[in-house]
């Protein structure tokens, strides 16, 4: 974790998680084989989140989920997973690897967050335990809604434009 930003009523730190991209049909065999290999259950609604310590896994649509894995893992302990997952026929799983991850917390997130973007962060709009695809800082982002918390998450290759931009929705 890197602390990117620390100001009165909003924290802004990089986390160093890892993420896979889940392809499938959502039925039976494919949700026990997810559950029997990360001990979450597969969302079934359309960008529903469900997390616990280890995992934050989320419904993207109809046939795709992101597994958001918060517990540091070896390169080969997640090759392993990811085989693991794929060995059922039902199911396509790639790493994504590529990925940015930023958590916001603190009373004015939603205030500071709201700068850099259009999307409605209300909870009656954005409610807890769901996900969203939009642009924040004109970068194309899945945005997480937790309990207390925001996770963004962006490709990499946006970093340094993220953060000028953060520091850019301070200073206004």
């Amino acid at each position: 974790m890197t602390n990117i930003l620390s100001i009165p009523g909003v924290k802004v730190s990089q986390k160093d998680y890892h993420q896979i991209i889940i392809r499938g049909n959502g039925l039976e065999k494919f949700n026990n084989t997810i559950e029997e290999k990360t001990s979450i259950k597969p969302p079934s609604k359309n960008l529903e989140v469900k997390y616990d310590l280890n995992y934050i896994f989320a419904k993207n649509s109809f046939d795709q989920w992101s597994l958001v894995c918060l517990e540091k893992q070896s390169d080969k302990e997640m090759l392993r997973l990811i085989s693991a997952m794929n060995a059922n026929e039902k199911i396509l799983a790639s790493d994504y690897s590529n990925t940015l991850y930023f958590e916001f917390t603190g009373k004015n997130k939603d205030h500071y967050l709201s700068k850099l973007t259009h999307f409605d962060l209300r909870p009656k709009r954005f409610p807890v335990s769901t996900v969203a695809q939009t642009l924040i800082a004109r970068i194309d982002c899945c945005l997480y809604h937790l309990q207390d918390k925001y996770l963004l998450t962006c490709h990499s290759s946006f970093e340094d434009y993220f953060k000028d931009r953060l520091q850019d929705a301070i200073n206004l």
